[in-house]
Formats: structure tokens, sequence, C-alpha cells
């Protein structure tokens, strides 16, 4: 029964971050729109660090107690960031 629940868990994980790394590469997709509506492109930065250290605070405070969501929350952030990360290579080249 606990291999079902872990294949289930380790399912869920995959899902998620790969919902991240879709948010990471729709928001470069979007990020050209973003640039017309906002006037300054380090607000832009300063929201998304904003968003991530709300998120660290929610994944790692100790009143955190379900471990199903802490894990949910961390493979999002995982993926959103590998998302930024390739980007970035394909705005390089």
């Amino acid at each position: 029964m606990s291999l079902i629940k872990g294949k289930s868990s380790f399912f869920i994980s995959i899902c998620c971050f790969y919902l991240g790394f879709l948010i990471g590469n729709l928001f470069g997709t979007f990020l050209n729109f973003l640039r017309n509506q906002v006037i300054w492109d380090g607000a832009i930065l300063l929201i998304i660090l904003l968003l991530f250290e709300l998120l660290n605070f929610l994944i790692y405070n100790k009143k955190f107690l379900n471990k199903y969501f802490q894990k949910i929350f961390k493979n999002v952030q995982l993926g959103i960031l590998l998302g930024f990360f390739i980007d970035a290579f394909k705005v390089g080249s």
C-alpha cells in the first residue's frame, strides 16, 4: 500500500514541477507585454522576488504542518526557477 502511495506522491511531484516549468516559460513569453505595461524592469524583478520570498516563507515556516502542500510548493518553485534559467539561455542566444 505504501508503494502505491509513494508512486502517487512522485506523480504529483513531477506534475507540480512541470507546472512550475510551464509557468516559468510562459513568463518569458509574456515578458515583452509586461515591459510595455510597467515603466521600469526593476519593478517586475521586485514583484517576482517578493513572490518567491513569500513562497519561501510559506514553505519553511514551522507552522506549515501539511508536508504534502509543502512538497507541492517546493516542486512548483523549482520548476519556475528552471523555466527562468532555460528562458535566460533562449534570450542569450
